[in-house]
């Protein structure tokens, strides 16, 4: 009798604590009292005006929408990172818009994404000219107008890199290099060393922020460095490098090697960025590959695959097996060749062919027969996606080198294509004002 009076008073305790997980006609007494009373508070609130109904929902609403930030935050920070992504989501309201152009929510935003997109191609040809092709389709399109070169848009003006939303342009007349921003339209001209030959340079531009965490893709206020390249070899004159810091304001110390006679000639290729070093292909030394190592400031001459010996410049190009495995892709008339550089046992370096892929089953084009295509060349490279660009059969296309997947793109022939990558995100959205 006694334990049956436990579990009748345990019974209405537990009917207490969850009423909704049991019907009110099993209840106690004093369980069954207190649904009644408490039934009938929400029996008065849903027989309220209409008037009284809505203004509780419209607080209920507004409460629900205000303190939760947090999950505006999230919901805006998956958004693609296309332009206009963050453009259309800050016009919704005035909270919107001041998450969307909060510098802490742009900073998470840039993380989450990790790498910027692929905005165009800065489009250099034979006479140096040079335009921005955009590969986005509208409303992220960018008109080549707003890609701010300014006085060095003009024919007489190289472009000797382009990395991290910044690009970098020889001025021979005025010995001098340029570092624009083609997003903000700044510009920083560096007297070059008067030991560099301007005929035979060649140069790489790239972030230097160091902070832990930081993306690349919106460096407009970030530090660069220059490394630059000399290589015409005359007169007993070496390979020269040396490196320009924007947080020094100066040109380091210049960084020599000696080489056997007659090794290279001219200026190298477009160079590539493989862990903390930079590559570049000799354009007349075949197989002759430059290696400068920023951390270590060490400047070597290394031999790219045999392979290479059998094509010209426009047919090979380095790329970046993994985050510090350099490797060369060279295209044939019939397929691509992959191949990466690996220390042996003995700690000498030597090249393995990774893989080769036809052509025509990367393009979803005809199996070549003729040995004779015309404009078959590599046209550059995006370190960020892995791709190679390729222009043959009056087309260009951009390959991703790890799934050799390929896109066509609506851009005409020319001597050499530089990806150029950024969030284009600013606080006030006023860059926005460039998408037609």
């Amino acid at each position: 009798m006694e334990r049956q009076q436990h579990s009748e008073v345990d019974a209405g305790i537990c009917r207490r604590r969850s009423p909704r997980l049991h019907p009110q006609i099993h209840a106690s007494d004093q369980g069954a009292a207190l649904a009644s009373r408490r039934s009938t508070r929400l029996r008065r609130q849903t027989h309220t005006s209409d008037k009284g109904a809505r203004l509780i929902h419209r607080r209920r609403r507004g409460t629900l929408l205000e303190n939760n930030d947090d999950m505006l935050w999230e919901i805006l920070l998956r958004l693609p990172p296309q332009p206009s992504s963050l453009l259309r989501a800050s016009t919704v309201c005035k909270r919107w818009r001041r998450v969307a152009t909060d510098p802490d929510f742009l900073r998470c935003f840039r993380a989450h994404h990790r790498k910027a997109p692929l905005l165009g191609l800065l489009v250099c040809g034979n006479n140096h000219e040079k335009e921005f092709h955009s590969v986005m389709d509208p409303p992220n399109r960018i008109h080549p107008k707003h890609f701010i070169l300014g006085h060095y848009n003009k024919l007489r003006y190289y472009v000797l890199s382009c990395r991290h939303g910044r690009v970098l342009i020889e001025d021979i007349k005025s010995k001098e290099v340029v570092v624009c921003d083609p997003i903000t339209g700044e510009q920083h001209r560096l007297s070059v060393p008067p030991e560099f030959d301007m005929n035979n340079l060649s140069g790489a531009v790239l972030c230097a922020a160091g902070e832990q965490g930081h993306v690349h893709g919106s460096c407009h206020s970030s530090p660069f460095k220059v490394v630059m390249l000399s290589m015409y070899i005359h007169n007993n004159r070496r390979p020269l490098v040396r490196v320009f810091s924007s947080e020094t304001g100066k040109w380091g110390n210049l960084i020599s090697i000696e080489t056997q006679p007659k090794t290279i000639y001219g200026p190298c290729s477009s160079n590539t960025l493989v862990g903390n070093a930079v590559y570049w292909l000799s354009r007349y030394g075949r197989d002759d590959i430059v290696e400068f190592d920023l951390e270590g400031q060490n400047l070597s001459l290394i031999k790219g695959p045999r392979r290479m010996n059998d094509f010209g410049i426009c047919q090979c190009q380095i790329i970046q097996i993994d985050d510090s495995i350099v490797g060369v892709a060279i295209l044939s008339y019939h397929d691509i060749q992959v191949w990466w550089r690996e220390v042996n046992s003995e700690g000498v370096s030597i090249w393995l062919s990774q893989r080769t892929v036809a052509l025509h089953n990367i393009l979803n084009t005809l199996p070549q027969i003729s040995e004779t295509i015309p404009w078959n060349k590599l046209m550059g490279y995006d370190e960020d996606a892995n791709a190679i660009f390729l222009y043959m059969h009056d087309s260009a296309y951009m390959i991703q080198l790890k799934s050799m997947h390929s896109s066509k793109l609506d851009v005409r022939y020319s001597r050499e294509y530089y990806p150029f990558r950024s969030f284009y995100l600013q606080g006030d959205h006023s860059s926005f004002v460039f998408m037609y």
